[in-house]
């Protein structure tokens, strides 16, 4: 018998995410690169970025289409479940399950990796739907250590876990198919993961809290009241979240793109599918022929794989700085239009799946620094909606909510004190040297409080 070996059952046995975090990059870096490596660290003060920044990476490595870069895959995509989210265990449990089943572990390695599964599995079937604090990590951890009771993660089952009858089981909510056998054409190995949409009725997420959500994202982003306003304009309480075609202009700096992450995991989008405009120079969005060794899916489609729903939320940044003319494989200002009317996207023909897939519920929002380097006939395809650059009469409010937010994800920062006037005229000093940037504005309250700290300790 055999230990632990697979990337996914040593993170399986993490008791904290940070832990399963650290382990996974340390593993990593050397296939994905110090570039990206660094890019996870950089975001790992927030989770919603990191979050986004995880799911690159998994996509990223299953572009690999090697056996080791799979295996890292399902164990980064572990970090991304929720409890409080059933249906996101769908991309990693049937597969970590059949990963335990083929391992050759020692007795005692065995026992501990099931008991483990067998409270994800619970996790999976909405038994711990009101844990929205602790990840799946310290869920685990703690129904083992006796702090949460359940019997369901907590018996052993007569029989192992069906897990083509789990995944078949009908998601209690509106839905979608966004993949029709009826008009699909066999997979090639190179799509094999879509067999896994393939004539399924996937979830539409339902926009839920609306109005708290709202004042929360007016807190946090007081200088974007208006663009705030537009986008929420778009929702109704219950119903499927479905945003039009939105342009965010503002100058760089002042939180875009981090509104947009916001914007989408306030309203219960929390798979966000990233695009980079800036490295785009042709027409790849919409995908690549199936006839090519390297084929691969359009951006749209792989955003309902990765989240499993049909109304995935695709992340365009900086659009205004990709190449218009693009190359004899188009541009990615070209590759655009199919997905932006509904009637073109409820039948979009996937040239790399060879299929005509129902995008018509996904939603499109875009940043860029400068609208009008943008052609007459996207403009007229997209809301182009203006962000401003913070103020310093925004300074006192976007300060607390940078505090908070560290408490949140720090709990030595719980009990830190609100920002007193003088260290907030100190900050606003900086903070206007700096160009009134977002990104300049958590390191200048991050060093203000490692002042703060120091002071303390030498009185």
């Amino acid at each position: 018998m055999t230990k632990l070996q697979h990337p996914a059952l040593i993170a399986l046995m993490a008791g904290r995410w940070d832990d399963a975090f650290g382990y996974l990059h340390h593993v990593s870096e050397e296939v994905i690169g110090a570039e990206r490596a660094q890019r996870l660290l950089d975001e790992c003060g927030d989770r919603q970025a990191v979050q986004a920044e995880i799911h690159e990476t998994v996509d990223e490595l299953y572009k690999r289409g090697t056996h080791k870069s799979g295996e890292l895959a399902l164990a980064w995509g572990m970090l991304t479940v929720r409890p409080s989210y059933p249906p996101s265990f769908r991309s990693v449990l049937p597969q970590l399950q059949h990963v335990l089943d083929a391992a050759d572990l020692s007795a005692d390695d065995d026992g501990d990796a099931r008991e483990r599964l067998r409270i994800w599995w619970a996790a999976g079937a909405g038994d711990f739907v009101r844990e929205k604090k602790r990840s799946m990590f310290a869920l685990a951890a703690a129904v083992l250590a006796g702090e949460i009771e359940k019997e369901s993660a907590l018996e052993t089952p007569a029989s192992e876990v069906d897990v083509a009858k789990w995944f078949r089981t009908p998601y209690q909510g509106p839905t979608l198919t966004v993949m029709p056998a009826a008009k699909a054409t066999r997979l090639n190995s190179y799509n094999k993961p879509f067999a896994e949409i393939l004539d399924k009725a996937l979830p539409l997420v339902c926009a839920r809290n609306l109005a708290e959500a709202r004042k929360q994202l007016g807190y946090e982003f007081p200088h974007a009241e208006t663009a705030l306003s537009v986008l929420f304009k778009d929702l109704r309480e219950g119903e499927p979240a479905k945003i039009r075609p939105t342009i965010l202009v503002g100058p760089p700096g002042c939180g875009k793109s981090r509104l947009v992450r916001r914007f989408a995991n306030s309203i219960g989008l929390h798979h966000v599918q990233r695009y980079d405009g800036a490295g785009s120079g042709d027409g790849q969005f919409a995908g690549t022929s199936k006839g090519w060794s390297n084929t691969e899916a359009s951006v749209p489609a792989r955003a309902v794989l990765a989240s499993r729903t049909g109304n995935a939320l695709i992340f365009l940044d900086e659009l205004d700085k990709c190449t218009k003319a693009g190359s004899q494989n188009g541009s990615l200002m070209t590759a655009l239009l199919p997905f932006l009317e509904s009637e073109t996207a409820a039948r979009y023909r996937d040239q790399s799946l060879d299929a005509e897939l129902d995008l018509s519920a996904c939603s499109y929002i875009c940043t860029a620094n400068d609208a009008s380097a943008l052609p007459d006939y996207l403009r007229d395809r997209f809301r182009v909606v203006r962000v401003p650059a913070p103020r310093l009469v925004d300074l006192p409010l976007l300060a607390a909510s940078i505090m908070e937010h560290l408490a949140r994800e720090d709990a030595e920062r719980v009990g830190d004190d609100p920002l007193a006037p003088d260290e907030l005229m100190v900050i606003a000093k900086a903070w206007e040297k700096a160009g009134f940037s977002m990104r300049k504005l958590q390191k200048i309250v991050l060093a203000t409080l490692a002042a703060r700290d120091a002071y303390a300790m030498r009185h």
